[in-house]
């Protein structure tokens, strides 16, 4: 079992630097949200890891946060707790869906219970949908507007405690996709 692991861990690193989806060591630093092409969603649903399938399409009423990421990313890894955390204080204001790229559901479960994440997550096995929002790095955040499309895309960590992350989706619900400034240091 341990040589197996040993084995995948450097493979997964390869893959990563192979497609260009490694945050590297800049991921010390959050990032900023910046406008993206408005990319329409897909209507169909894609796999998720509870075997139904999840819709990554906009919501009529409220912003949409796509969150990319993988077990193998250590940024991904310190993000996912503050992003689940992030999610409940919105509660019902925007819906928040991870999405997992090219690794088995079992693993992705694994990963999201030891880090105590309940998120739902699509699997994007392809990465089909990471092409689609222009997926650069993980972990990457894309957010949808209410009733539209890809608004703006986060490559790299978000700090979702910041008062700023907060005033971008309610610039969002409110029609304004002229987002502030999001930009703040990583503080340890």
């Amino acid at each position: 079992m341990t040589a197996t692991r040993t084995h995948l861990a450097p493979s997964a690193a390869a893959l990563a630097l192979a497609t260009g989806l490694w945050a590297g060591p800049a991921a010390a630093e959050f990032v900023a949200f910046g406008p993206t092409d408005p990319v329409a969603t897909p209507s169909e649903p894609v796999a998720s890891i509870d075997g139904a399938g999840v819709s990554v399409a906009a919501d009529a009423t409220r912003p949409v946060l796509v969150h990319f990421f993988a077990t193998w990313c250590a940024p991904c890894r310190e993000e996912l707790p503050a992003l689940g955390r992030f999610a409940a204080r919105q509660g019902e204001g925007v819906r928040v869906l991870g999405v997992d790229l090219g690794e088995p559901a079992s693993r992705v479960r694994g990963f999201l219970a030891t880090l105590g994440v309940a998120l739902p997550v699509a699997l994007d096995e392809d990465r089909s949908l990471a092409r689609r929002f222009g997926v650069k790095v993980l972990p990457s955040t894309v957010a949808l507007a209410p009733g539209g499309a890809a608004a703006a895309i986060a490559h790299g960590p978000v700090d979702w405690d910041a008062d700023s992350t907060a005033r971008m989706l309610a610039a969002l619900r409110a029609g304004n996709h002229n987002l502030p400034d999001h930009k703040s240091k990583h503080t340890q």
